[in-house]
């Protein structure tokens, strides 16, 4: 609790500067961690260096000039780019499998979070302590929560609850002492939702965009019989038809989040206007076109200003975000984001045996994990039948027995494990959509 009230006071200290203010602020805090990296990571001073970046530059350097690195490069240089030696891929890989509890900590200490977004290539990330607590505090910013609280609240999140996710393990994290928690698995079956939300009765809902507007239909179809006052979303889009059904069901207008495992919460929306704020205080966030030259939309190049344990910097995100032109009249000093796409896939529903149909939510394939696991690709075959192409990482041929343990974990939750054939084809790459170019993690039976 000290430690979190400690990174609270410095979350808070920004709020009330000036635009101008913050962006000095922004730029020492790069300095120092592009001096942290230099001399503790032996990937960026081997990068840096063969750009011609020595480190008397670095006081310098303007942000652009800086190389550019994504989650494939991280990925490939993961035990030079960490600062810490005693932290390697293969030992944070071994925990996750070995540890599925989310927020059990790594040799005690460290948070470590896993993914592959809608990229599908997997990826670590690992935070000390003070900045984990760092990531907490921006989350805490977004709520507005005031400590101490007059009494613990009771807060249900529904999202997928069984891994070293962001969202879940920052969950898991939320003091005790403040909180009373219930997690709420996307893939478990609706009945056993319903029944445990029901008992629990929650002063705030958090979880996926799409799980809060399921138990806002829940709720209107009369199923639960909930009464929260506070709503907050992340995970996967707030459409307007999501926040008017969560609106219509709980009298409460839902607040937005964004974040990702590289940055925990990046940005948040302000509860006057519910325009989305990004938090430029811990982050250097600039927006590139496909040539990588200044844009109001495209790709998010970040920097991670508080992760010193491994230095993300200047790393490009999958995710297209459009900034906004004008400021907030909530007169926060924050820049808006007025939109963000990329972070939408489709669900994959299936035919169960009792002639009812069920769902995979897209975020529960989207942080897939097994060790020796590289890149994968979900394609939906027909009402009964899913295939995975999977890449192995070198030297992991065979994770196929691995791969049908997991998904065989997945399909029970939702009883589709009868009735849903899973096959899992070894592949040496997967091609982007013809279509558009990119990436697709997830292609549902109506595209195949």
């Amino acid at each position: 609790m000290p430690s979190l009230l400690r990174a609270i006071r410095s979350v808070r200290k920004a709020e009330s500067l000036r635009p101008e203010q913050i962006r000095e602020l922004q730029d020492r805090r790069l300095r120092k961690l592009l001096k942290h990296a230099f001399e503790k990571s032996r990937f960026y001073q081997r990068h840096y260096r063969a750009h011609g970046i020595t480190r008397r530059d670095l006081d310098s350097i303007q942000p652009e000039q800086i190389p550019v690195i994504d989650k494939n490069v991280m990925m490939a240089n993961y035990d030079d780019l960490i600062t810490d030696p005693a932290l390697t891929r293969a030992h944070l890989e071994r925990f996750i499998d070995d540890s599925p509890t989310p927020g059990s900590k790594y040799k005690n200490r460290y948070s470590v979070v896993h993914t592959s977004g809608s990229s599908g290539t997997i990826g670590l990330f690992v935070y000390a302590p003070h900045e984990w607590q760092i990531g907490k505090a921006l989350s805490l910013r977004v709520t507005g929560v005031k400590l101490p609280l007059l009494r613990r609240k009771r807060i249900a999140f529904i999202a997928a609850t069984d891994g070293h996710f962001a969202s879940v393990s920052s969950f898991y994290n939320l003091p005790r002492v403040l909180f009373r928690r219930l997690p709420l698995s996307i893939s478990s079956p609706i009945e056993e939702i319903r029944e445990q939300i029901n008992t629990f009765k929650p002063d705030v809902i958090s979880g996926y965009a799409s799980g809060l507007n399921l138990l806002a239909e829940e709720q209107l179809a009369g199923h639960i019989d909930i009464a929260p006052t506070e709503a907050y979303c992340t995970g996967d889009p707030l459409t307007a038809n999501f926040r008017q059904r969560i609106e219509k069901a709980f009298g409460t207008n839902p607040c937005n989040m964004y974040g990702s495992s590289e940055t925990m919460t990046l940005a948040g929306e302000c509860h006057a206007h519910h325009q989305l704020h990004l938090f430029d205080d811990w982050f250097s966030v600039q927006v590139v076109d496909d040539a990588l030259l200044p844009a109001r939309q495209g790709k998010a190049i970040i920097t991670n200003l508080y992760n010193f344990t491994q230095p993300l910097i200047r790393y490009q995100m999958n995710d297209e975000i459009v900034l906004g032109e004008d400021r907030c009249p909530c007169g926060s000093p924050f820049p808006v984001i007025e939109n963000i796409a990329g972070r939408h896939e489709e669900f994959l529903w299936f035919d169960r045996q009792d002639e009812g149909k069920d769902f995979i939510h897209p975020i529960v394939l989207a942080e897939f994990f097994v060790p020796g696991l590289e890149k994968f690709q979900f394609v939906q075959k027909s009402s009964n039948r899913l295939l995975m192409k999977a890449i192995p990482s070198s030297g992991n041929s065979d994770i196929t027995p691995a791969i049908r343990e997991k998904m065989h974990a997945i399909l029970s939750k939702k009883s589709l494990q009868n009735s849903v054939r899973f096959n899992v084809e070894t592949v040496e790459q997967i091609p982007n959509d013809p279509r558009s170019g990119k990436f697709k993690l997830i292609v549902p039976l109506s595209t195949t």
